[in-house]
């Protein structure tokens, strides 16, 4: 990349030692303090960051499932021998990403890895994709989601086609999209090299213990060629499934290049087999939910297009380590816990079906409005609290918005004596670690800001 300009060197210095400061001083997680500190310094880092990769980056991109698409993506690259760089950590927009790429990267500016895998957010995909070079980008689902940043869905897609169009997938590729997501689908038409993955046959072990009676919120699917409801042969989850629009026949679910052929879920993961290139092989995914299994499709995607064989995907299964949150597992005092981010109204459905279920669980639930939540909390009244209502055990809920929650579980059907109600995030961990046994699991849902100063507390 030749000599950086003093200016850059030290925006590299400040965020290497900002990031190096906070975790000194426990003071948040050090994601995005970094980056911001060093864009302040040189503007242009990001841009001369990207500048010194070694190829063009991997992005990941869509409402639910980037984190975890992104991990597994990276274990399996690194099963294959190759060197990576990511924002393991989440942070997803640019002062973030700027802040993840600073600490991968030699004092020159140069990244010191193969390749690097993004997960960028929707709405900052447009910026980043102008600053790093992207060839390949990954799109999982679109549902509704902090409609105070995003607006609807419509404006989302929009946000996306332009991150797409700044980026070099349009003339290079290729763009991977959710076969079962007709709103993902629709952007097909923005790159000339497009692989679709989805789903085929799915059975549930115990599924009294997984599914509940609540009913799923789900999207509105226009057609986008003439704007008439799509059909729906099979409903998977929220708006997700094999569709096809009966009123034009223009726009159908494309037959998927990466099919999970069967999709045996159970409560702690799932049983995959997946039909390739003309290639069948199974994995087992220790990680729980039928969202993981196209978390999962997503990255061998993107795995074996880059030439990784199934044997290393398989080793990248099984290594995989999970993100924290993210359907995490720890040990706390003894008794199990089990970590689900909560953020829109699918997602957290699909969290209540698998905890809600279960007779031996304990409830903690976490609700913030900071803005990397979104301030409009009002996405809680769409999801399927009602899957906790056969509980017997109480329901700690803590955040700034805990007696919002309150109010939404007592309308669930919750007994208002199972509630108790405790702000403070460190003393509801506290209480819901004592109170659960150790033949109890301990179930904590919370928002992305609840989930930061819960890591710092852990």
């Amino acid at each position: 990349m030749g000599r950086l300009f003093s200016r850059t060197t030290l925006a590299l210095a400040a965020s290497k030692s900002v990031s190096r400061l906070s975790g000194w001083m426990r003071a948040g997680g050090g994601t995005s303090l970094p980056g911001k500190t060093a864009r302040r310094i040189d503007p242009d880092l990001l841009r001369k960051l990207g500048a010194g990769m070694a190829r063009p980056a991997i992005a990941v991109t869509g409402v639910n499932g980037k984190t975890t698409t992104c991990g597994l993506l990276a274990q399996f690259l690194r099963e294959d021998g190759a060197r990576v760089a990511h924002n393991e950590l989440g942070a997803n927009m640019i002062a973030g990403i700027t802040a993840a790429l600073a600490a991968q990267s030699d004092w020159d500016g140069t990244l010191k890895s193969d390749v690097a895998v993004l997960e960028i957010d929707e709405a900052s995909l447009r910026h980043v994709a102008r600053e790093v070079p992207i060839d390949r980008l990954v799109v999982t689902n679109l549902f509704r989601d902090q409609l105070d940043r995003y607006g609807e869905l419509d404006m989302t897609a929009r946000m996306i086609r332009e991150g797409i169009a700044a980026s070099r997938v349009p003339s290079g590729g290729p763009l991977f999209l959710n076969a079962d997501d007709p709103l993902v689908c629709a952007l097909g038409d923005a790159a000339e090299r497009v692989s679709y993955f989805g789903t085929q046959t799915i059975t549930y072990a115990h599924p009294v213990a997984i599914a509940s009676d609540a009913p799923f919120p789900s999207e509105a699917t226009p057609c986008p060629r003439c704007a008439a409801p799509v059909r729906y042969r099979e409903r998977i989850y929220g708006h997700l499934g094999h569709f096809d629009c009966p009123s034009c026949g223009q726009f159908e679910r494309p037959q998927p290049d990466i099919v999970a052929e069967s999709v045996h879920v159970t409560p702690n993961g799932s049983e995959v087999t997946i039909f390739a290139n003309g290639t069948r092989f199974s994995l087992h995914l220790p990680l729980p939910g039928l969202f993981n299994v196209y978390n999962l499709l997503a990255a061998v995607s993107v795995a074996l297009e880059a030439g990784v064989a199934p044997e290393a995907i398989a080793r990248g299964v099984a290594n995989y380590q999970g993100v924290f949150g993210r359907a995490e597992r720890k040990t706390i005092r003894g008794r199990d816990v089990r970590i689900f981010l909560i953020k829109n109204p699918v997602g957290a459905t699909e969290v209540l079906r698998l905890v809600g279920g279960d007779p031996n669980g304990r409830l903690l639930i976490a609700l913030n409005d900071n803005y990397a939540d979104g301030r409009d909390v009002s996405w809680i009244w769409d999801a399927g609290f009602e899957a906790l209502a056969a509980q017997t055990r109480p329901v700690i809920i803590s955040g700034k918005r805990a007696a919002d929650m309150a109010v939404r579980l007592k309308y669930a059907g919750v007994a208002s004596e199972r509630l108790r109600v405790e702000p403070d995030l460190r003393r509801a961990v506290g209480h819901a670690v004592a109170d659960t046994s150790q033949q109890e699991t301990l179930y904590v849902l919370p928002t992305y800001t609840a989930l930061l100063a819960l890591r710092e507390i852990l």
